[in-house]
């Protein structure tokens, strides 16, 4: 049986990181980057509907989940998603629409140091421009913090590299698969 593999965790926090690692060394992964869903929706709908976040909009996380089970059925595989939700009802209107479609969902949440996590986001060379945004964005994570303890398994990576986090991971879906 394939399952999704959810990674969330604060923005900037190192998802996407560890998404990339886990795919190189599993060839049944598939990484799924649900923020082109975001993308492809802003055009139509920012317009009559602009939001701060996409995932505001009802249809980013109807088609995520529509997308997602899509994509198993077609390729066969396992699917790698990094994405931070933080709101619990976005995050129980997806985790609903995976168990509706009988598709089994792993879901871990990365978590890191506040001071690493704020060097993590200053240093990141690939998206530079996204550190305001990112920083603004740490209360919301501690927020949900909570909700995401009980509903996921956390993984402090502060002292831990991606290949590490990944390790762990993998180790996790070994324990509980057939």
């Amino acid at each position: 049986m394939n399952v999704i593999i959810w990674l969330n965790g604060p923005f900037g926090g190192g998802k996407t990181t560890v998404a990339q690692e886990l795919c190189e060394r599993d060839e049944s992964f598939v990484l799924f980057d649900t923020e082109a869903v975001g993308q492809m929706l802003r055009h139509a709908l920012d317009v009559r509907r602009p939001v701060n976040d996409f995932q505001d909009w009802p249809a980013w996380r109807t088609l995520v989940v529509a997308t997602a089970i899509e994509l198993v059925a077609d390729l066969e595989c396992d699917l790698v998603i990094p994405q931070s939700v933080l709101a619990h009802a976005y995050w129980n209107e997806l985790t609903t629409g995976f168990a509706s479609a009988e598709l089994a969902m792993r879901a871990f949440t990365l978590t890191v140091h506040p001071e690493e996590h704020e060097r993590r986001i200053l240093q990141d060379l690939n998206e530079p421009d996204a550190a305001d945004w990112r920083l603004s964005r740490i209360p919301d994570f501690q927020k949900a913090l909570p909700w995401l303890d009980e509903e996921t398994t956390a993984i402090d990576t502060t002292s831990r590299t991606p290949a590490e986090v990944a390790s762990f991971i993998l180790g996790e879906l070994a324990t509980t698969r057939p």
